[in-house]
């Protein structure tokens, strides 16, 4: 029960979503959290959302329900940040047959999330609570499961090792290093009227929002994150980060020597599935050549 890091969930309910970036932002500046996956979700139900997130809980959905009411009157969108958990500082809370192991890092940021965010009333802040967090890994596997990962937590293991891949670049096993003209290389650029509603197609790098928001305006990329997060953007795509890096940025430098760009070769095209952002502030700075892993299915 009591392990050194694991996977957890946070949930912004809909009248929360709102303040989707600054809660991201509390996430990001805790150095104990680490986050998967994003994942934005119209239930067609709340109230069977509601029951399903809380039936995993300590406490039976009986003695919930009026805790619970308020959702049901919430906006029929939710949000899904799965987390990985570096320190959860297991302790139990409760009494009697109401206690229960939690997270003590996990309890103090979703304690100070309501603390900003909840809504006010006239007697000050309400219970009506606009975050839910996970007690346990067994409650972020069934949300994964709801959400159609049906591996659950299994999904977030790396199984590449021998270079730096994000977790879900796990199906390959052909690899090779190579030297290339950074302008053959092309991305996908997602189009459409929101992160529900979208196509994807294949551009050049040069054409995407990432490098567009480098040499013209950093806008251009913010409503783009903004437009798609929690749909086909399902990574944290963390702009401030993306600023920082690009302007000390050195390519394969220590400790990141295996931190390659990773390309696949689709329709005869070598496209950027991860390192996208380096890529374009290398083009940026007026690189020709760039050293990418192309990867395959053997």
């Amino acid at each position: 029960m009591f392990l050194n890091s694991r996977k957890d969930c946070i949930i912004i309910w809909g009248h929360g979503l709102p303040y989707l970036n600054e809660i991201m932002l509390e996430i990001r500046d805790n150095s104990g959290f680490n986050i998967l996956k994003i994942v934005k979700h119209k239930p067609r139900s709340i109230k069977k959302l509601v029951k399903e997130v809380y039936s995993f809980d300590y406490a039976p959905f009986w003695h919930l329900k009026s805790k619970t009411k308020y959702l049901l009157k919430t906006k029929r969108e939710v949000c899904f940040i799965f987390i990985e958990n570096l320190d959860p500082n297991v302790d139990f809370f409760g009494k009697n047959e109401f206690r229960h192991p939690e997270s003590q890092s996990l309890k103090k940021l979703k304690e100070l999330v309501r603390l900003k965010y909840n809504p006010r009333d006239e007697n000050g802040i309400t219970h009506n609570h606009i975050i839910h967090a996970t007690d346990s890994e067994e409650q972020t596997n069934e949300l994964l499961k709801y959400l159609g990962w049906k591996n659950g937590i299994v999904s977030f293991e790396k199984t590449i090792n021998f270079i730096n891949a994000p977790h879900y670049i796990n199906n390959y096993n052909v690899f090779e290093i190579k030297d290339i003209d950074i302008t053959n290389l092309y991305c996908n650029i997602i189009q459409g009227d929101s992160c529900y509603n979208y196509s994807v197609s294949l551009k050049k790098i040069n054409q995407s929002p990432q490098y567009l928001g480098l040499i013209k305006d950093i806008a251009i990329y913010r409503s783009y994150i903004e437009k798609y997060r929690g749909g086909a953007l399902r990574a944290d795509y963390n702009l401030p980060k993306f600023i920082s890096l690009s302007k000390d940025f050195k390519y394969l430098a220590s400790p990141h020597e295996n931190s390659y760009v990773l390309v696949e070769l689709i329709d005869n095209k070598l496209v950027v599935i991860d390192g996208l952002h380096r890529a374009c502030i290398l083009m940026k700075n007026n690189c020709k050549k760039i050293k990418v892993c192309q990867v395959k299915i053997n």
